[in-house]
């Protein structure tokens, strides 16, 4: 059987590092709260000092739902369902490298973000960042698309 979260187009274009979030090393996470899929609010500046892992990504797609127009043109924008998959595949291995958290991230709510960490069997909870406020903490690159 085909896992379909872990297969990708072959002619996806190949994201570049530019250098956008160099910055970000030795950073601070700011005193910020977001909802998570948990049922509960997580202060980022809170985590502690062990290691955590928080991956950001654009959008979750639905099965049976088209991805916005021109989305696999963006480089680097497709290929969520996967990078969970490969979290949660590794979760284990995390925690014995000594992660303490791994959470996903994303502006989507958090209504919407149960759906994949149902449908994936996600062993981490999303976070939900609407308003972009991570990204304007730090100064994080992001894009915009259609839809």
């Amino acid at each position: 059987m085909i896992d379909y979260s872990k297969v990708l187009p072959d002619n996806l274009p190949a994201p570049v590092d530019d250098g956008a979030a160099d910055h970000l090393v030795g950073l601070a996470m700011p005193k910020l709260t977001l909802s998570a899929t948990a049922g509960r609010k997580v202060n980022l500046a809170d985590l502690g000092s062990g290691r955590t892992v928080i991956y950001l990504y654009p959008l979750t797609g639905v099965p049976g739902t088209d991805l916005p127009d021109g989305w696999d043109a963006i480089p680097g924008a497709r290929g969520c369902s996967t990078e969970a998959c490969d979290f949660r595949d590794h979760f284990m291995v995390l925690g014995d490298a000594g992660v303490e958290n791994v959470f996903g991230m994303s502006s989507q709510d958090t209504y919407y973000q149960h759906e994949v960490v149902d449908r994936l069997g996600l062993p981490f909870p999303m976070l939900s960042d609407p308003t972009f406020a991570l990204a304007d903490a730090l100064t994080l690159p992001t894009f915009a698309a259609p839809g």
